[in-house]
């Protein structure tokens, strides 16, 4: 099934209030979210954060699962944590769910709005893109 229909279908069931779980695809939230291994757990929530995981449509049936980079009133930036450059633009209301926990291989839980985690993200960012560069490398070679 094309990604813009089961997504769809996503956004329609978070709208109602239900949780949603999904399986991930490629590799732009490495190496906290691993596609193809990893599923996220999504729940539509008002007050999002600077440094949360969410599912937001950023064109006509094109949807990404970032992290949320920047809130300047309306207007959302998001970015992959694996993504050196490029950066997405989507206004709140293109927001279809935050994620709560990460499925890691399908096992082990973990929470993505708890104290560590968001530390973790933080503390990714805060290394500059030469060193994510070299880490991602070594990442991608070793481990996918």
């Amino acid at each position: 099934m094309p990604n813009a229909i089961l997504l769809g279908e996503v956004k329609l069931l978070l709208a109602e209030g239900k949780d949603v779980v999904i399986p991930t695809k490629g590799n732009s939230m490495l190496p906290f979210i691993r596609g193809g291994r990893d599923s996220v757990n999504l729940r539509r929530l008002d007050d999002i954060e600077v440094g949360d995981i969410v599912l937001a449509e950023i064109r006509e049936g094109v949807y990404v699962l970032h992290r949320v980079f920047a809130i300047d009133g309306e207007s959302v930036t998001l970015k992959g944590d694996g993504n050196l450059r490029g950066v997405e633009k989507c206004r709140r209301s293109d927001i279809a769910g935050t994620a709560l926990s990460v499925l890691k291989d399908n096992v082990r839980e973990v929470d993505c709005r708890a104290p560590k985690a968001m530390r973790r993200a933080r503390a990714w960012r805060a290394l500059g893109r030469p060193f994510r560069r070299i880490f991602l490398a070594i990442y991608r070679r070793v481990f996918i």
